[in-house]
């Protein structure tokens, strides 16, 4: 939903819009973003991306739609900005140059996958079901999704796999874009669409018997 034009002048995250009780903005600053982001997430998982409303979204915040669009000029710049600092913290802080010598490539990714579907399995899951649904009858919106979302959580598997290649634990050739890819498809379909748990023992199967020696040396 696009958002009318407000005007912010004047105003500050301590006036709510008209007709909205001033009393009920009692966080500020970075302690707001992050209700608006959570109460985002929550909205999408209880009634998907069509029945956001940035209305909705500021009753949850408790807080007044003002506050919101000083911040996001539109509803879909909020909800990818809310699903990308849900998923920002597990997935984007494996940061390779960082991980020991002792994290072999193969602890790292198990790492990753553990964190990606401890995230998927709450309400995050339920919130990339709604997105997904979405960006299927919208062209922009699933280019934006692609662009601002998976793209970056692709390159943090890509540079794992780029940091095995430099110690000796996977092949150069294996380094590319089709993995990322069918080990987020292998995910996203059993937990997201198929609605279905999987175990540890799952990811180490996925992980030992097919990513391994698909990347491994010969």
């Amino acid at each position: 939903m696009t958002a009318p034009p407000v005007n912010f002048a004047g105003t500050s995250d301590n006036t709510s819009d008209s007709g909205e009780d001033p009393g009920r903005q009692r966080k500020r600053g970075a302690e707001l973003e992050q209700a608006i982001k959570d109460a985002t997430i929550a909205e999408l998982a209880c009634g998907g991306y069509g029945n956001v409303t940035i209305e909705s979204v500021a009753a949850r915040a408790q807080t007044g739609k003002a506050s919101i669009y000083r911040r996001w000029p539109t509803k879909q710049e909020l909800v990818m900005d809310s699903l990308g600092c849900l998923l920002a913290g597990p997935l984007l802080s494996i940061d390779p140059p960082r991980l020991e010598d002792t994290v072999t490539t193969r602890d790292a990714l198990l790492m990753l996958l553990r964190q990606v579907v401890e995230v998927m399995t709450g309400p995050g899951g339920e919130a990339m079901r709604s997105i997904m649904s979405e960006s299927l009858r919208d062209p922009d919106f699933s280019t934006t999704f692609e662009c601002d979302y998976f793209d970056p959580r692709k390159q943090v598997l890509v540079d794992l796999l780029e940091r095995g290649v430099a110690r000796g634990e996977v092949r150069p050739d294996a380094v590319t874009p089709l993995l990322p890819e069918i080990v987020a498809g292998t995910l996203t379909h059993r937990i997201v669409m198929r609605r279905q748990s999987i175990s540890d023992e799952d990811l180490v199967e996925l992980l030992d018997r097919f990513v391994m020696p698909a990347i491994s040396p010969r």
